[in-house]
């Protein structure tokens, strides 16, 4: 569930899980945020569009087109409004928005390996896919979130040798 706009953040995260809550926020500055709309995939991805930013990016869906339409029109008004009063410069940097765990059933670098309880899924912090444990075997030091380079250690996809 993502919440609107609020002057230069937007403020989301998930408030109700199989009847539990959760009180998680995130805030991205607006400043920082870029909109992409998604072409309609099937009937369980439809009206949806991306929120990308160099801390997370993520898909968002809506009930339909219209609401969808009026979501991204409002938050690319705000955006564009909080760009022009901002100093900071676009990064190049981007966060991807990973993959649903459901459109993969083989690894999407090496195509060999099968996803099975046994052979599970890793999402690639660099690109967003899901792959196969032998193609995410390589890792890297990565300061997105301002945290320290020590401490976030992320998955980065390459092909398996």
């Amino acid at each position: 569930v993502m919440a609107a706009p609020r002057n230069d953040i937007l403020v989301y995260g998930t408030i109700i899980i199989h009847r539990k809550k959760y009180n998680n926020k995130h805030i991205l500055p607006l400043d920082e945020v870029r909109i992409v709309a998604l072409d309609d995939i099937g009937p369980e991805r439809q009206n949806g569009w991306q929120i990308i930013s160099p801390r997370k990016s993520f898909n968002v869906y809506a009930a339909n087109s219209s609401e969808k339409n009026e979501w991204i029109q409002h938050l690319k008004t705000c955006i564009e409004g909080c760009q022009k009063r901002s100093e900071k410069k676009l990064t190049a940097e981007l966060a991807p928005a990973w993959i649903p765990d459901d459109a993969a059933t083989h690894c999407m670098i090496c195509a060999k390996v099968k996803f099975t309880p046994m052979n599970r899924k890793h999402h690639c912090r660099r690109c967003g896919k899901i792959v196969c444990n032998g193609c995410s075997t390589k890792r890297y030091s990565c300061v997105r979130n301002n945290h320290n380079p020590q401490e976030e250690i992320q998955q980065q996809a390459y092909p398996a040798a």
